[in-house]
């Protein structure tokens, strides 16, 4: 039984075939429109076949082409609603002549474009569509008689069918005007619904960063506590280990800075877990390598740029010199997205007598990109990194209309081995 209660509640929550049709028609508005000329060119077409078509064929061949020519310009009813008004009428009115009727069913066409006028054109000048339509459609009726037409014609409209027709052209504006101003409220609701949703993330946010903010203050207040304490037991312990190292204060003293130094630790890793972006789900990451170049290759890759690394051994490498240039890598990369698209790239990494050589080159940028304005806080980041190891940045266009970066890193010299008659004794301080 439950089984049948959750599938019948997904089938009336699941969109069924009519909305799923409905939003594909709404999404592709040209098609919708192209669907409804066909339907009321089949529409007018069986009506006039009823009716009975013209004894001679070119007769027959001129009928169906003005109605064609009323139904087919109503495709483009939403981007020209008055060009297509004006053709509908026109084709309305030669219609009408050629082949006159006592019947106004055939005007259904022109009744579609006028709706057209008052739902997309800008009020007030599409109450003027009011005058159009029962112009023409009442225009045909009392030029009859004055023209030379293939059969004679009396007018069959009276002051109460002129009062109709008005009537009823101004109806059909009415519903599409009122149709215009439901769906303007709804897409201003729709806005304002945004507007709002926006704003109650921006106010959560703020009220997350404000509580974090006091709970940091907390945790700053015991970590000062905690070292605190390490220094006080420090002080402590040292005073009674100048005196007697063996009395039980000073295995006391250094137990405690023990258990106040790991406080503290544990106090430390919640205060930088508060730091950490919510938006990062892999919470704390593991600190950058240049062992990890090819995630920033995959992530180029994805975005679609032909990537290549050429790398030489980083075994050794100090590990702040490997974050940073691993965050120049970075930093390079996101500007080869922003400024180039999907581009060649090449990554250079050479190790050479104490310097380590970061190169990131890109070709010129895709035709169809459109290049986005940056800050320039990127290179003058890259700058800081590289010249806290006192070394170089060079960044600038190449031949080939690329960019490229190079950025050099001097590597610490390891400590020469002393002599052995400087090496000091094991009771030397």
């Amino acid at each position: 039984m439950k089984t049948l209660i959750t599938g019948s509640i997904s089938a009336i929550r699941s969109p069924g075939p009519i909305s799923a049709l409905r939003g594909s028609l709404q999404a592709r508005p040209l098609l919708a429109d192209a669907l409804l000329a066909a339907a009321l060119a089949a529409l007018v077409l069986l009506l006039r076949r009823g009716e009975g078509l013209p004894s001679r064929t070119a007769d027959d061949v001129t009928v169906i082409a003005l109605l064609l020519v009323q139904a087919a310009p109503l495709a483009w009813r939403r981007s020209h609603p008055w060009p297509v008004m004006a053709v509908v009428a026109a084709a309305y009115v030669a219609y009408e002549l050629a082949d006159p009727m006592v019947d106004f069913k055939d005007g259904v066409c022109i009744l579609f474009a006028g709706y057209a006028v008052a739902r997309h054109a800008r009020p007030p000048g599409s109450a003027a569509v009011v005058g159009v339509v029962a112009a023409a459609v009442l225009s045909p009726e009392f030029a009859g008689p004055w023209l030379s037409l293939p059969v004679p014609r009396e007018p069959v409209v009276g002051p109460v069918g002129v009062v109709l027709v008005v009537a009823l052209s101004a109806g059909v504006w009415w519903l599409g005007v009122s149709q215009r101003h439901i769906h303007a409220d709804a897409a201003r609701l729709r806005e304002l619904a945004e507007r709002l949703r926006a704003e109650r993330e921006i106010s959560t946010r703020r009220a997350v960063v404000a509580e974090r903010a006091r709970i940091a203050r907390d945790l700053h207040d015991l970590v000062a506590h905690h070292v605190s304490a390490i220094a006080m037991q420090a002080r402590a312990t040292a005073d009674v280990m100048s005196d007697d190292p063996d009395h039980p204060l000073v295995h006391r003293g250094v137990a405690g800075i023990g258990t106040a130094a790991d406080s503290a630790l544990i106090e430390m890793r919640r205060l930088l877990g508060l730091l950490v972006d919510d938006l990062d789900p892999s919470g704390l990451r593991p600190e950058p390598s240049l062992r990890h170049l090819d995630r920033l290759a995959a992530a180029a890759a994805a975005a679609g740029c032909r990537t290549e690394i050429d790398a030489d051994p980083v075994d050794g490498l100090p590990p702040a010199v490997q974050v940073s240039a691993y965050r120049v890598v970075q930093e390079a990369l996101t500007n080869v997205l922003k400024h180039a698209g999907a581009t060649d790239v090449r990554i250079v990494l050479r190790r050479d007598e104490g310097r380590l050589t970061v190169t990131v080159g890109n070709g010129p940028p895709a035709p169809a990109h459109t290049p986005l304005a940056g800050s320039g806080l990127g290179l003058i980041g890259m700058r800081e990194r590289v010249t806290l190891f006192g070394g170089t940045l060079r960044a600038g266009p190449r031949e080939d209309g690329g960019w490229q970066v190079e950025a050099g890193f001097r590597l610490a010299d390891p400590a020469p081995d002393p002599p052995p008659g400087d090496v000091p004794s094991e009771g030397a301080a």
